[in-house]
């Protein structure tokens, strides 16, 4: 199933009324910025992603980078680099300790893309809300690898929240594989997946998943290698939101 918002507007109502919101980037910025210049150079970094060392399930199938921002709607300000903390509770797999991964590349970080996006959903969120302020950013670059001989786990600790107010994902690319259904959940009283809302798969550059981290919880079905003896992979861009106080 594929859902399609195609207006800003829609986005707001979204998030305010049923929790979520997925539609195209291009669309809701009213400008193609995946076909720019400045998105095929967002595109190429990428390829220059590092093994994520912490998977506490053994698995090789994740590289990524790791950047926190503060942003407003009229700003992005790349904070110092640290590491990622969640608890064990929130993440069952790979919580309960400090993950120091490398941080964006400095074009990237201080690029027009990254702002654009910060800025746009900062600019949802105020609306959601009702009133403006600064979101806090935790920004990841990741790339799921899927071997013939082996599936990647785009959420690899299950069905789960991230312990934020807000998640916002945008495909960047996707090549060689199938699957990557993503799925959001009603958030029963004991914390657990109560009625599944929506499924979408995120296929063309620049198609979004936004979600209300206190109300769902979010799973991605795995990659698949669609090519035998191949390799593929799935590209996102992910930004879980908190509004500081």
């Amino acid at each position: 199933m594929t859902v399609n918002v195609d207006h800003q507007n829609s986005v707001v109502d979204g998030l305010r009324d049923i929790g979520y919101a997925a539609g195209r980037i291009d669309s809701v910025l009213n400008a193609p910025i995946t076909t720019t210049p400045e998105w095929g150079e967002f595109l190429t970094s990428w390829e220059r992603l590092v093994l994520d060392p912490f998977m506490a399930d053994g698995g090789d199938y994740r590289i990524r980078r790791y950047s926190e921002f503060d942003c407003t709607a009229d700003s992005v300000q790349l904070l110092p680099h640290r590491a990622y903390r969640q608890s064990k509770q929130i993440n069952r797999l790979n919580g309960g300790m400090e993950r120091l991964f490398e941080p964006f590349e400095g074009g990237v970080a201080n690029g027009p893309v990254v702002r654009a996006l910060l800025s746009w959903c900062a600019r949802q969120l105020d609306a959601v809300e009702g009133r403006p302020g600064t979101w806090y950013a935790q920004c990841f670059q990741n790339r799921i690898l899927a071997r013939s001989a082996k599936d990647g786990q785009p959420t690899p600790e299950g069905i789960h929240r991230d312990g934020v107010d807000y998640v916002f994902t945008v495909v960047v690319d996707r090549h060689g594989v199938v699957g990557g259904e993503s799925s959001l959940y009603a958030m029963q009283v004991d914390g657990g997946p109560g009625e599944r809302l929506v499924s979408v798969t995120l296929e063309p550059p620049g198609d979004f998943l936004f979600n209300d981290d206190d109300i769902t919880l979010h799973g991605v079905s795995p990659v698949t290698a669609s090519v035998e003896d191949g390799e593929g992979y799935r590209d996102t861009f992910i930004a879980v939101l908190t509004r500081r106080p």
